[in-house]
């Protein structure tokens, strides 16, 4: 049959541009608590691509995805996982690469298919049970389902609007995984009838597409939704939701992000930048921009240089004369110009001032 698109494959195949899109904006946004969503929605597209090329019958030409659809499901399960634990600020392990082994080892019938074609090994395509092994993928899919659900309900605290907001956005996310799951069941299930046909292969290829481009939407709104401009409208209704919810929810981010500066002191690295912070608390850097010029009047530089400045205080107050020659360096001030200007306009005079004023007290 010659290869041919129509009118579902055309937006199937917009579909998976969209999701390359979506790959780049994410992977470019400097967030890296979103990375696990980009690669998921990857690993979509790259599925989904290959349906088209299914359908189309232009995988007799192009042959050379016909085997990585199951390398990108095994991966979906660990991906979510992951955005999950960094949601919920858990310390990622260093083994936690081995969730990918099975996506890993169902590389290699892949690999082997690209050698074939480029004429490197005559070698048959091992592992083809475990790539058909579609009942495997389920089981793998949902037992990571079961694990995210096992961390929401671990971490369903209510008695923030903090707490609130990434309760529902948790609801919302596995909700979407599981519309997938169960969509990817249905088609083996279905293919059984005698009234399946390939107007049904779309419908449930559009239900997984919509899941996972749902998701690629939300994550790119992800400041509006952590701003409390999103889920405020969406999932709470609340009385003054545009003034009390938004009051209330930075007030929550200011006092969380007052007390990881006063117990991790991150002031005192001189490389700080706000990208780097806002990665440290786990805000966007648009929303740790906001909450710090709402809630302290200050730009991000004032309001770290007005911790160095305390730090600087107590130093003065607890170290020798010698010691103020490099006190600038050791609270986060790359500059000692800087930091003596600084200095003197919160407290009128120099250190080495400051600290004749306290040898006199």
């Amino acid at each position: 049959m010659e290869p041919s698109l129509d009118t579902w494959t055309s937006i199937f195949l917009l579909a998976v541009a969209m999701g390359l899109f979506l790959f780049v904006i994410l992977m470019t946004s400097g967030i890296r608590k979103n990375y696990p969503i980009a690669f998921l929605i990857l690993a979509f597209s790259l599925i989904l691509f290959q349906y088209v090329l299914y359908w189309t019958h232009y995988d007799q030409r192009y042959p050379f995805l016909i085997q990585f659809p199951p390398v990108c499901y095994y991966a979906t399960g660990p991906l979510l996982y992951l955005y999950f634990l960094n949601l919920y600020k858990h310390t990622i392990p260093k083994w936690f690469a081995l969730h990918f082994i099975p996506s890993m080892v169902l590389m290699i019938p892949t690999v082997i298919l690209w050698l074939k074609y480029a004429g490197i090994t005559t070698m048959s395509i091992p592992m083809q049970p475990l790539v058909n092994a579609y009942w495997l993928i389920v089981a793998h899919m949902v037992g990571y389902a079961i694990l995210i659900l096992l961390l929401i309900a671990k971490h369903k605290e209510l008695t923030s609007e903090f707490g609130k907001v990434r309760h529902k956005w948790a609801k919302v996310l596995i909700t979407l995984y599981m519309l997938f799951i169960l969509a990817y069941v249905s088609y083996y299930v279905l293919v059984n009838f005698s009234f399946f046909n390939s107007q049904w292969d779309y419908m449930i290829s559009m239900m997984m597409s919509i899941s996972i481009y749902t998701i690629g939407y939300f994550i790119m709104k992800q400041p509006k939704i952590f701003d409390g401009e999103l889920f405020a409208h969406v999932f709470l209704p609340i009385k003054n939701k545009d003034e009390s919810f938004e009051a209330s929810l930075l007030n929550e981010f200011f006092e969380n992000l007052t007390q990881y500066m006063a117990k991790q002191k991150p002031y005192t690295d001189n490389e700080l930048r706000l990208v780097h912070l806002a990665d440290q608390v786990g805000y966007s850097t648009h929303l740790l921009s906001k909450v710090i010029n709402k809630k302290s009047g200050k730009n991000f530089n004032s309001f770290v240089n007005e911790y160095r400045l305390r730090e600087a205080e107590q130093l003065l107050r607890s170290q020798s004369d010698e010691y103020i020659k490099n006190i600038y360096f050791d609270v986060g001030f790359n500059n000692k110009a800087t930091f003596y200007k600084a200095f003197k306009n919160k407290y009128s005079c120099t250190p080495s001032e400051y600290k004749e004023r306290l040898a006199d007290e």
